[in-house]
């Protein structure tokens, strides 16, 4: 709405009388102009009425002068110059008068009230000081026209400058002055009252989640400040609530809707997540592209969702093919589509094929002696994703050669991805030297050499009790060899879980055996394990058996018998971890349910059951805290090769391996990075192991370590202690670490490759 300035200058004349004036003082001068033929000279110029103008200002656009010529059109125009000077509410006709010599002129003006306060009705958003701030004109000056359209202009550029521009033509709705009193009021529009407000776009959210986050809402006035503040809102919802990109935004007035009667308009904003149109992979030379994207779920079409990105991220990772991955997000392809953007992964790759080579050597009854290693593998067999190892160990006391191979996905259709087949074929043996002791019973012969020097054969056992003694000369060798194959395949359930189902068929022999004259007696037959001769049936007789234990739990093996140990293992398996090496949040679960009996080919009716679970939490700045369980549970006679065991890797403050039939293992740990890049780090963990084996008697075997305790029942042990871990990138190693633990006995250091769990 316009402001009509002729409203404050309350005029009680005419131009029309004016021009009559004008026209009179022609007509008395014209007889005169007709005879002289000559045109009077102006005599006198000057201006009455004004009381606050000063006169010079009036006559510095006055043009008529004494002593020019009088000229009709002259006045006319000083009458339009001294009006647009803005201090006047009228003028009156002009007194043009014959005077001795020439012509009289003298202007009449009547002038704007003198202001003598200045309000402002209607401004909300804006004070009235910042207005009147703006304002040239002030209390005390004469209103003047011109002053005040500037500053009229003045506010409507500042309400235009706070986001109120382009919704009424003038926010100076209305002024009126008070010709008694002199007081200025302004009415102010600062914007048009909002009708409704209208989602439109590609908002993806319903307008129930959108609107009650926005400041603009039917009854208030618009403004861009609103708009502006409600796209932070905007991305604050998309972003932090559900995790989605804010790609364009458009918003403002509806044009079609503004009713300048109602002062009201409807808001439309135009809402646009993120949508991915291209996916790009850059940086891969040997992997291919469509390994990497079988593991990719955000694709070209989908919103651009960062919980989903960093899933991806995490498959990748957890695929050790790559020493970095970077997501990054770039606009296009389409310039005219800002939500429309590009994809990047930026992936380096490492190395994945490598050799190794090494020696070592481990003394005492459990140890394995001088040994040698030597490997072959590569988990990403010529940049396809499949994987092939190959391992060799030979030693002293133990030997293995064993091919695994693995295909992580069967085919590449969406069908046949879901399935992986991982195999291995593997020979391996292990030689454990045990004590052995004399039978002090009714059968017991003294090495007494017979005539010729030969001795005389003397009867041992494997176990200690109150009634043997210790051979301190000879040890027990005993020998387990193993020859097989494995097949597991797998059905994903989703990205995170699998089920899994295997077989296993082995041929397994032991062999345990003393020098001469040492022998085993008739009653306790050459057993590895157990006191009875059939593996099926190994109920409890006698108090005989070896590892220091009789226990009807585990099956008899009768010296130098191959047995067939065939197995079928069903379970499920789920990794939300973000790191394969060194999580920091997610879990990483397994069920696994082991069957063997004569109907599936197997020597051996047992069944195993182990359920794992590992959970990671972020805490303090950079630290992790991890907790870990381990539940063993099994039935019927278990051949000694498939009892469950503990090392230091597991219980880090001994020496010895513990083994069991039914174990609960609980770990819990607190890493602490020294280092910024995370090579470094600080752990301080606890551990504590139960186990047992069923139907054993409490006997001690102190030289073995391999049975302490009363494990026929459950027997606890625990430690706590402070470790470090390395990161060595330059030799591919991830995670060397090294644990100094207290147990029940003393002090142990652990050393390991990856993390305990």
């Amino acid at each position: 709405m316009s402001v009509d300035f002729r409203r404050v200058r309350r005029s009680p004349f005419r131009w029309a009388g004016l021009v009559l004036a004008l026209g009179v003082a022609f007509a008395v001068l014209a007889p005169s102009t007709a005879r002289t033929a000559t045109v009077p000279k102006i005599v006198a110029v000057d201006v009455e009425g004004n009381v606050h103008v000063p006169t010079a200002t009036i006559m510095a656009v006055v043009q008529a002068h004494p002593g020019e010529p009088f000229s009709a059109s002259v006045v006319q125009g000083d009458l339009q110059r001294i009006n647009a000077l803005g201090y006047f509410a009228a003028l009156a006709p002009p007194l043009v008068r014959q005077r001795p010599g020439g012509i009289a002129i003298t202007y009449r003006v009547v002038e704007n009230p003198v202001i003598t306060k200045i309000v402002f009705n209607g401004n909300k958003r804006v004070p009235s000081d910042t207005l009147l701030a703006l304002m040239d004109l002030g209390v005390g000056q004469v209103f003047n026209t011109n002053t005040f359209r500037s500053d009229v202009l003045k506010i409507n550029n500042y309400y235009e400058r706070i986001g109120y521009g382009g919704q009424v033509p003038t926010h100076v709705k209305d002024i009126n002055l008070d010709p008694s009193t002199g007081a200025l009021t302004l009415q102010i529009q600062e914007g048009l009252t909002i009708r409704h407000v209208i989602i439109g776009g590609d908002a993806l959210l319903p307008p129930t989640l959108i609107l009650p986050v926005l400041s603009v809402k039917p009854g208030v006035e618009y403004s861009d400040e609103l708009r502006d503040k409600d796209v932070q809102a905007l991305k604050h919802l998309y972003e932090d609530k559900y995790h989605l990109e804010l790609g364009n935004f458009e918003g403002g007035i509806e044009p079609s809707s503004i009713n300048l009667q109602n002062d009201t308009a409807d808001v439309r904003y135009d809402i646009y997540v993120m949508r991915v149109a291209v996916v790009q992979i850059t940086g891969n030379t040997r992997t291919k592209d469509w390994v990497i994207r079988r593991d990719l779920r955000v694709v070209p079409g989908m919103v651009v969702n960062t919980d989903a990105i960093k899933a991806d991220y995490e498959r990748l990772n957890q695929t050790q093919y790559f020493s970095k991955v970077e997501p990054d997000i770039k606009p296009g392809p389409d310039p005219k589509k800002p939500q429309d953007v590009t994809l990047v992964w930026h992936v380096t790759e490492q190395r994945t094929a490598s050799a190794s080579v090494g020696f070592g050597y481990s003394g005492g009854f459990t140890g394995q002696g001088l040994y040698g290693t030597l490997g072959l593998s590569d988990n990403n067999l010529h940049g396809t994703g499949n994987g092939l190892s190959i391992q060799f160990e030979g030693g002293a006391r133990t030997h293995l050669a064993q091919i695994q191979g693995s295909i992580p996905f069967l085919g590449n259709t969406p069908s046949s991805e879901k399935y992986s087949l991982t195999g291995s074929i593997f020979s391996s043996g292990t030689t454990y030297y045990y004590p052995i002791y004399e039978d002090v019973g009714t059968n017991t012969i003294k090495p007494v050499p017979s005539v010729g020097g030969t001795p005389v054969p003397i009867p041992v056992t494997l176990y200690s009790s109150t009634t043997s003694s210790q051979v301190t000369n000879a040890v027990a060798t005993s020998v387990s060899d193993s020859n097989g194959v494995t097949a597991e395949l797998g059905r994903r359930l989703s990205d995170y879980t699998m089920l899994l189902g295997g077989v296993t068929t082995e041929i397994i022999k032991y062999n345990t055996t003393v020098p001469s004259p040492y022998y085993f007696q008739s009653y306790q037959p050459n057993v590895f394990a157990g006191p009875t001769p059939n593996p099926l049936n190994s109920s409890l007789q006698t108090n005989n058996g070896s590892f220091g234990i009789a226990a009807s739990s585990i099956a008899n093996v009768n010296t130098g018998l191959p047995y067939r140990l065939d197995l079928v293992t069903v379970g499920a398996r789920t990794v939300t971890t973000d790191d394969p090496y060194n999580p920091r949040r997610g879990i990483n679960a397994s069920f696994n349910e082991l069957f063997s009996a004569p109907s599936i080919g197997s020597s051996f009716t047992f069944t195993q059951t182990t359920i794992d679970v590992a959970r990671f939490f972020p805490i303090l700045h950079a630290a992790t805290l991890g907790l870990h369980f381990v539940g063993d549970y099994s039935t019927g006679v278990i051949p000694p090769s498939q009892l469950f065991t503990f090392s230091d890797q597991q219980m880090r403050g001994y020496n010895q391996v513990f083994y069991g039939t039914d174990a609960v293992l609980g770990q819990i740990e607190i890493r602490q990075p020294l280092l910024a890049s995370g090579q470094l780090a600080i752990a301080v963990f606890g551990d504590e192991l139960d186990y047992r084996i069923r139907g054993a008697q409490p006997i001690l075997d102190p030289y073995t370590n391999r049975i302490t305790g009363f494990p026929g029942q459950w027997t606890y042990f625990g430690d706590v202690g402070v470790g470090l871990r390395f990161d060595v990138p330059q030799l591919g190693l991830h995670t060397v670490r090294v644990d100094f633990a207290r147990g029940y006995n003393g002090f142990h250091t652990s050393f390991g490759i990856g993390q305990s769990f």
